[in-house]
């Protein structure tokens, strides 16, 4: 850093470290062996001797941070302009003073404004003013007599443009996707160009704004106004089909310029993107399976620009020119491949479905997955196309065999206690069968996290094992076990997922999950948990339910870090000023105070011991 003479100069130190840590500054004059033990250093009226390197050193037991600040003392002016710089409109008025220390005879030249040196006169502030600043190029001087001191004026004329347009370079008839075309973007009458920036927009059909490119000219000493012309490739895609093209234009003139910059934006361009089709069925190109007997019914839909028309090339070699096939009553003669054209100027697009009729079912069973929470009730249907003889098998809610002939016999439980029940649905003499597929679940009676081993303390870099231990849940390969760290400020992240290979135990277990954890300076104050998820699928509990463990706080023991503002840095400051420095670490208190306090309470009962022995003693004598 720089400072000037005279001036007082002021440095913090400071830096995160558990335990808190304790400052000394090396200063530029001082032995090598004598050091400034504070966090701040100051010194005032700084002379040209102070310039130098100041080094913080933050310490505590282990280890040591140091930063280093180099400081520069420099001269004091003869003369000093304020504002030393002006950003001016075209037509508005300027201002600036002229000022020294001791008093002199002193003076303004400019094509505008100028003050000519003061008669005899030595003062110690001069104004320069104009009422209506339209020279582009004026550049006000502020002089001493015998041109033995000088300062100029640093003085900017702007104009705002007189229009900003968008077009193309060559109009496009029509857009098509994937081409390039050459956007302009013209801005008439600013000033000064080089500080103009122009940036293209592309606005979609739904308002989002999207920067596309931003174009400078080279900084030049070009003052008055000018036109400017700034291109841009652009490829449209088919998501910009109904989007909007833009540019703006920025007068950027530094932070004494108008803040935020002046800003005008152009007229806007539609886009229509001409692009061939891309079919759009759901769920896409498949295969699929249908009874004999039912309707068939497929839908082909596509996007493109222009409209797309539709052709379906059937099994039989027949083509149907419309978007939706449909077939009643379907006999397997129908299997085979379906494929639906979309068409237009600019290309095709296909989809294939492969079809295949079935014979119909002679049982059905609906629904024909349950997911059931361990005693709740269960139900399920099976079915027929014809009357037939039916009943269900099960260890709970069995059904014989009925006496008639039925399309539709239900199976119920009040509680399902079975956990590996399978009910199945069967025909008289065993033509036909089918079996309910039966998840039986249970909610954890506990969850729980721990350290496999207590650290004591936790030091920033050790590796910890964590576990979280799941109590009585069914079943354990739909468990997910996730590990959060909750930051001191409540942010919660995410730090793993555990889960069990999937196998075949239906009956309530227990899981342990474990996890290695390295903590970090930023985790000190913060807490740690599990959450167990049981997961069952689409026909389970949703959103599917979570139990979250107790929660763990860690504290985290590490070695110093200076934090001072803005670090380790070089500086100059004139001789006579102040120099402050101030060296300053970030830690955690509670270890220290907790020490301070168990040795406090040793000293007490010492005391204590002690006393009673010489009374004792004092006593027997």
């Amino acid at each position: 850093m720089t400072i000037t003479e005279g001036n007082t100069l002021s440095l913090n130190c400071s830096a995160n470290g558990n335990p808190a840590p304790s400052y000394n500054w090396l200063l530029p004059q001082a032995d090598p062996n004598t050091m400034e033990e504070r966090s701040v250093v100051t010194i005032t009226n700084m002379a040209k001797s102070h310039s130098g390197e100041y080094t913080c050193i933050a310490i505590n037991p282990l280890g040591n941070s140091t930063c280093t600040v180099n400081v520069e003392v420099t001269d004091a002016e003869c003369l000093v302009v304020s504002p030393a710089r002006l950003v001016v409109k075209h037509g508005d008025p300027a201002s600036s003073n002229c000022s020294s220390d001791t008093p002199v005879e002193m003076g303004w030249e400019s094509t505008q404004g100028g003050v000519g040196l003061t008669d005899n006169k030595e003062v110690k502030i001069l104004n320069w003013r104009v009422d209506s600043l339209t020279d582009w190029k004026i550049k006000p001087s502020c002089f001493t007599d015998g041109g033995q001191c000088e300062k100029q004026l640093d003085i900017t004329v702007y104009k705002l443009p007189d229009s900003v347009s968008i077009s193309y370079r060559k109009y496009p008839d029509p857009m098509v996707e994937g081409h390039q075309y050459l956007l302009q973007c013209l801005v008439q009458n600013i000033a000064p160009i080089g500080r103009l920036r122009v940036t293209f927009y592309k606005v979609s059909a739904t308002g989002e704004q999207t920067e596309l490119d931003t174009r400078q000219k080279a900084k030049d000493n070009i003052k008055t106004p000018e036109n400017g012309t700034y291109i841009l490739h652009f490829t449209p895609g088919r998501d910009d089909d109904g989007a909007q093209l833009l540019c703006s234009a920025m007068l950027d003139l530094g932070p004494e310029g108008p803040q935020p910059p002046a800003v005008v934006e152009s007229n806007r361009l539609n886009t229509n993107v001409h692009y061939k089709p891309q079919i759009t069925m759901s769920p896409g190109c498949f295969s699929m399976t249908i009874t004999e007997g039912n309707t068939l019914s497929l839908n082909c839909s596509a996007n493109g620009n222009p409209a797309p028309s539709y052709n379906w090339l059937l099994p039989q070699a027949t083509m149907e020119e419309r978007s939706v096939v449909t077939i009643t009553n379907i006999a397997k003669s129908h299997s085979g491949d379906y494929t639906c054209i979309a068409i237009n100027p600019l290309g095709n697009s296909t989809c294939t479905v492969n079809v295949e009729v079935t014979d119909a079912e002679c049982l059905v069973v609906s629904p024909a997955r349950l997911v059931v929470k361990h005693g709740d009730p269960a139900s399920s249907n099976c079915s027929s196309d014809i009357p037939v003889e039916m009943g269900w098998e099960a260890f709970q809610g069995g059904v014989g065999l009925t006496d008639k002939e039925v399309k539709i016999l239900n199976w119920r439980v009040d509680s399902l206690t079975d956990w590996k029940i399978k009910p199945s649905c069967f025909t008289d003499g065993g033509q036909c069968e089918k079996q309910l597929d039966i998840t039986v679940y249970k909610l954890p009676d506990s969850v729980s996290i721990s350290y496999r081993k207590y650290p004591d303390p936790m030091v920033e870099g050790h590796q910890y094992l964590l576990q979280c231990l799941v109590q009585n849940i069914a079943p354990i390969g739909r468990l997910r076990v996730t590990f959060y760290k909750v930051s001191a400020t409540g942010e919660q992240t995410e730090l793993d997922t555990r889960q069990k290979a999937k196998d075949n135990i239906k009956t309530p277990e227990n899981g342990t999950y474990t996890l290695d954890f390295t903590p970090g300076r930023d985790d000190a104050g913060a807490q740690l948990l599990c959450s167990a998820m049981l997961d069952l699928g689409p026909e389970g509990p949703q959103p599917p339910p979570v139990m979250e463990s107790n929660r763990l706080n860690i504290n985290v023991h590490y070695k110093p870090q200076i934090t001072r503002s803005p670090g380790c840095f070089s500086m100059r400051i004139t001789e006579g000023d102040t120099l402050s420095l101030a060296c300053s670490a970030n830690v955690d208190y509670l270890p220290i105070i907790a020490g301070l306090a168990s040795v406090v309470i040793l000293l007490v009962i010492s005391c204590f011991i002690y006393s009673s022995y010489y009374k004792h003693t004092r006593m027997s004598h």
